[in-house]
């Protein structure tokens, strides 16, 4: 009866290929995705600073202590707190490099989010540029040239923004650090 009761109660989970398209599947608008990303982040890399400043400050008191210890000349206190402090320093420098890598993805989050502005504020003048072409043609046949070559300008830039070969300023040496 229990095994009957289990799966009359039980909420529906999805399944499988339920999960799977929803992993592939856009969730809605891009710009806002990314704005919440940054927040998120944001919070993150604050949660991290809070944990940082109070190693520091643990790191300033054993400091002391070990200061203190070997002024008294007790060595097994001062090696038990130098110890101590080495591995307070070791997670201080992993929570600094935690906190960088942090910051380095919201600063390409937050270009990204920057880019996305700029491709959708210059998306309406390309296709103005056409239209004035046609009409500024009848009047200027010089400017013809002049406005394919500005229409072509943004149509590179665009093209470039959005090609695999730009990596929006970042170093692939960068990449390799962030891996880390």
């Amino acid at each position: 009866m229990s095994k009957f009761q289990n799966t009359w109660s039980k909420p529906q989970s999805p399944g499988i290929g339920h999960r799977i398209t929803d992993a592939l599947k856009p969730k809605g608008a891009l710009k806002p995705r990314v704005e919440m990303a940054v927040k998120r982040l944001q919070a993150q890399i604050s949660k991290l600073d809070n944990m940082l400043t109070k190693l520091k400050q643990r790191d300033e008191q054993i400091f002391k202590r070990i200061v203190t210890a070997t002024q008294q000349h007790d060595t097994h206190t001062s090696k038990v707190l130098s110890n101590e402090l080495g591995e307070v320093r070791k997670v201080s420098r992993i929570l600094g490099n935690a906190r960088m890598a942090l910051e380095q993805i919201e600063l390409r989050l937050t270009t990204f989010h920057d880019l996305g502005d700029t491709v959708i504020t210059i998306m309406p003048t390309i296709g103005l540029m056409k239209s004035l072409k046609s009409s500024l043609v009848k009047f200027m046949p010089e400017a013809d040239q002049e406005v394919n070559r500005m229409t072509e300008m943004l149509g590179g830039l665009m093209t470039e923004t959005f090609s695999g070969d730009t990596s929006l300023g970042v170093e692939p040496s960068t990449n390799a650090e962030s891996d880390k």
